[in-house]
């Protein structure tokens, strides 16, 4: 693995775990845990993946949903990846795009 697609890879992770560790479950109040009749609430993920292969045509710009974050952005070109250093802000919403000879772009939202 080269380098700086390990780097890309351990901040990437780092992010994840970060956003994994803040992350807070919503218990009910005055619910009792050892009430066999009150089921625990399923971990939800707060990070998204997404991405996009039309950079080519269009720089594949990608955003967030309402209410998510965006925490990293990976211009994705053969093996080698790097972070897009095209963000915008349109309509409250922050944009990733990459160059258009990059194959495709990573994306991971995130819930405060």
């Amino acid at each position: 693995m080269k380098f700086p697609v390990l780097i890309v890879a351990l901040v990437a992770a780092a992010v994840i775990a970060f956003v994994a560790m803040n992350s807070q479950r919503e218990v009910a109040p005055n619910a009792s845990t050892t009430d066999p009749s009150v089921s625990a609430l399923a971990p939800i993920s707060p990070v998204r993946t997404l991405t996009s292969s039309s950079c080519a045509s269009d720089g594949c710009p990608v955003s967030c949903e309402s209410g998510e974050i965006l925490l990293s952005a990976i211009c994705i070109s053969g093996s080698k990846g790097r972070f897009s250093d095209m963000l915008r802000v349109e309509q409250d919403k922050m944009t990733a795009t990459c160059g258009n000879k990059a194959g495709s772009i990573l994306v991971y939202c995130g819930r405060p």
